[in-house]
C-alpha cells in the first residue's frame, strides 16, 4: 500500500525536476546570449559615430549636409545608445539563433551537428543579406521619396528630422528586411520536420504572391509602387527558393504527388444533385437501387 502511495508522488517529483532542469537550461542560454549582447554593445558604442554616418548615407548627399534636430534633453545620448544596442543585436544574431535552436532541438528530435550548423549558417546569412538588401536598394529609394517630398526652394515643407524618428525608422525597417529573408531558413526547418513539402508550397503559390505583395507594401518606407516592387520581387524569389529547399530536404514521391493532384481534381468536380433526385423513388423509398431502411 505504501508503495502505491509513493509511486504517483515520485512521478510528480520527476516531472517537477524535469521542468526545473528545462528552466535551468533556458536560464543558462539566456545568460550566454546576454553576455554576448552586452559585449557587442560595448564594442559598438565606440563606433557609434561610424554607425550614425552609415545610416545617414542612404538619405543621399543633400541630407548629409544637414544635421538632425534635437528637441529633448538627452535625446542625443539615448539615440546613440539605441544605435549601439541595435548594432549589437545584429552582431549577436548567430549566437541568438544557435542558443534558441539548441534549446528547442531536443523537443523535435536529434538532427545532428551538421544540420544544426547548416540551419544557423543559413539563417544568419539570410538575415544579414536581408539587411544589406534593404540598406543598399530599398532604403535609399524610400528615403529619397519621403525626405524631399515638396521640399527645398519653393517647396511647401522644410525638412527637419529628429534622431529619434530617423534612427528608429531606418533600424526597424532594416530589421524587418532581415526577418523577411528568413523564409528559406524557416522552410528548411519545417521541411526537415516533415511539416511541409514542395508540392504544398506550389499549391499555395498564388496565395503567397498576394501575401508577399501585401507584406512588401506594409514594410516599405514609402508608398510609391517602385519601392514596393523592389521589396516584393525578392520576397517572391525567397518563396521560390523555399520550394527548391523543400524539394531537396523533404522530397515528395510521385505517388504522393499523384494523390495530391487526384484529391484536388475530386474536390473540383461538381456534384450532380439532379441525378441524385432521379435515383430516389419516394414511393418505394429506394435510393440508388437499394431499399431504404426505415
Amino acid at each position: 500500500m505504501a508503495n502505491r502511495l509513493r509511486t504517483p508522488l515520485s512521478a510528480r517529483e520527476d516531472a517537477r525536476m524535469t521542468l526545473i532542469e528545462h528552466l535551468g537550461e533556458l536560464r543558462s542560454r539566456v545568460i550566454k546570449v546576454a553576455i554576448v549582447f552586452v559585449l557587442a554593445a560595448i564594442v559598438m558604442w565606440f563606433y557609434r559615430e561610424q554607425l550614425f554616418d552609415l545610416l545617414i548615407d542612404p538619405a543621399g548627399d543633400e541630407f548629409q549636409n544637414q544635421k538632425l534636430v534635437v528637441t529633448a534633453v538627452g535625446e542625443q545620448f539615448v539615440s546613440d545608445m539605441k544605435l549601439a544596442l541595435w548594432a549589437a543585436f545584429v552582431l549577436a544574431i548567430p549566437v541568438v539563433l544557435y542558443q534558441a535552436w539548441a534549446f528547442v532541438a531536443p523537443a523535435v528530435g536529434d538532427m545532428g551537428r551538421v544540420t544544426t550548423y547548416i540551419i544557423i549558417t543559413l539563417a544568419s546569412s539570410l538575415f544579414l543579406a536581408g539587411i544589406a538588401f534593404g540598406y543598399f536598394f530599398v532604403l535609399p529609394a524610400g528615403l529619397q521619396f519621403l525626405l524631399f517630398w515638396d521640399s527645398g526652394s519653393g517647396g511647401r515643407y522644410e525638412t527637419m528630422i529628429t534622431p529619434t524618428y530617423y534612427l528608429s525608422f531606418t533600424t526597424r525597417f532594416l530589421l524587418a528586411c532581415g526577418l523577411v529573408f528568413e523564409l528559406p531558413a524557416a522552410t528548411y526547418v519545417c521541411a526537415k520536420l516533415g511539416l511541409i513539402d514542395a508540392n504544398l508550397l506550389k499549391k499555395y503559390r498564388k496565395h503567397a504572391i498576394v501575401g508577399n505583395t501585401i507584406l512588401a507594401a506594409a514594410i516599405t518606407p514609402s508608398p510609391d509602387p517602385f519601392t514596393m516592387i523592389m521589396l516584393a520581387v525578392p520576397l517572391l524569389v525567397m518563396y521560390e527558393l523555399s520550394i527548391v529547399i523543400a524539394r531537396y530536404v523533404n522530397p515528395t514521391t510521385e505517388v504522393t504527388a499523384h494523390e495530391l493532384a487526384r484529391t484536388d481534381d475530386e474536390s473540383d468536380e461538381p456534384v450532380d444533385d439532379d441525378q441524385d433526385r432521379e435515383d430516389y423513388d419516394p414511393e418505394t423509398h429506394e435510393e440508388n437501387g437499394n431499399e431504404r431502411d426505415l
